[in-house]
């Protein structure tokens, strides 16, 4: 799975794929898969096959929910290829080192698409939520909420950002050490960087390939 930004962006990007009325309901859409590490539901009712159907996509707020389960997909076969250097095997959820690097490759991702869009405009549809499952509405709003703070009135993420949301959705501290220190690994490492940032650009072309 890929994090927000790059999620709002590609939902974005996509966007003439649907014929969208309601452009805070799509973006809302866009996140609200995630909003599970929250409510704890289970992660087969926010990303599976299904979504991927035409006929689930009804509203606009499941065209941004198929908007997400695409952008994960895409993101889970491309960076497999393009980092089969430095990933074993990126088939979530994989083995732990696997999931560090992997997180570590998408934290870096994130900090570089958020500055690709005027985010700021988007967190404003982030108050709009939905709830599809059995879970609390005020949990889905919680998730949202800390996305918005994630990003809000910031030019640029920095690690230490990222390591508040891993607390706030209760990943273990040794893993967050780890998955920050590889995103930091990472960030000093100008090659490494440079095909990270351009792990979006290729997701873009698999999708217009294959979608």
């Amino acid at each position: 799975m890929a994090l927000e930004a790059t999620h709002i962006r590609f939902a974005l990007d996509i966007i003439d794929k649907y014929n969208i009325e309601n452009i805070e309901k799509y973006i809302s859409g866009s996140i609200y898969p995630d909003s599970r590490y929250v409510t704890k539901i289970n992660r087969e009712y926010t990303h599976n096959n299904d979504i991927l159907h035409p006929e689930f996509a009804n509203t606009d707020f499941k065209k941004g929910w198929q908007a997400h389960q695409v952008c994960d997909n895409i993101f889970n076969t491309v960076c497999e290829s393009i980092f089969s250097d430095i990933l074993s095997k990126y088939t979530p959820p994989g083995n732990e080192n696997d999931w560090i690097t992997s997180t570590g490759i998408k934290i870096v991702l994130d900090m570089s698409d958020m500055q690709k869009m005027n985010i700021q405009e988007h967190l404003l549809h982030l108050e709009y939520i939905e709830k599809h499952h059995d879970e609390d509405l005020n949990k889905v709003r919680d998730y949202n909420q800390l996305i918005i703070s994630l990003y809000k009135d910031k030019s640029k993420t920095t690690l230490d950002d990222y390591t508040e949301l891993w607390t706030a959705l209760e990943i273990r501290d040794d893993l967050q050490k780890k998955i920050i220190l590889k995103a930091d690994e990472f960030l000093q490492n100008d090659k490494i960087a440079t095909r990270i940032e351009n792990l979006y650009e290729e997701m873009l072309d698999h999708y217009q390939q294959k979608y």
